[in-house]
């Protein structure tokens, strides 16, 4: 069964941002991997997953958005694009939260590939309903089997990782004691 959401921890989400950010801003900028394989996996996809299983529908579109726009400014993707394609992947997350066993590594990895395979879909859509005829051919095969096992792979280190965080900042209240606060206390020999 999928643990309830809980009211949204600010701390957690702004370190959730924060990081959202840094990863952004390596996938641009690091290019060990592309150079090693022709192509920067999409981790965002798999932290869209985690948002949709850990924050309200409002929070996770929030996420989406800023995500999105902050990709799109680093990528030569056309302004929404990545909007649209995170948007999907956490709507999708959050309404079927129910039906997803969000405590499991295998959960976790299964709905990272899910996402990470989806986006580019999405975001091809969107482009060519813009009338813009992206580069697609027998590589780009490759490079969305790349992208899909990347982020599939670490979909699970972010839920692991947030929810340690999470757990840490949370206020976790107190068992009530068996004694009274107001009971006083006999001293002396009886």
């Amino acid at each position: 069964m999928s643990r309830e959401v809980q009211p949204t921890n600010g701390v957690t989400l702004l370190v959730f941002l924060i990081t959202g950010y840094a990863v952004i801003f390596a996938q641009a900028r690091v290019d060990a991997f592309r150079d090693l394989t022709g192509v920067q996996p999409d981790l965002l996809p798999g932290m869209m997953v985690y948002a949709a299983m850990a924050f309200p529908l409002e929070t996770v579109m929030v996420c989406a958005t800023v995500f999105g726009l902050l990709f799109d400014s680093f990528s030569m993707n056309a302004l929404g694009t990545s909007v649209v394609s995170l948007g999907v992947i956490g709507f999708l997350s959050s309404r079927y939260r129910d039906l997803l066993l969000s405590e499991h590594f295998t959960t976790h990895w299964v709905l990272g590939l899910l996402a990470s395979a989806l986006a580019p879909v999405i975001s091809y859509v969107v482009l060519r309903l813009q009338d813009a005829n992206p580069l697609v051919g027998w590589g780009s095969a490759w490079h969305w089997g790349i992208m899909t096992a990347g982020g599939g792979a670490l979909t699970p280190l972010w839920f692991k990782v947030f929810n340690r965080l999470d757990e840490a900042l949370r206020y976790k209240e107190m068992p009530e004691s068996t004694f009274r606060p107001d009971r006083q206390i006999a001293r002396g020999r009886h």
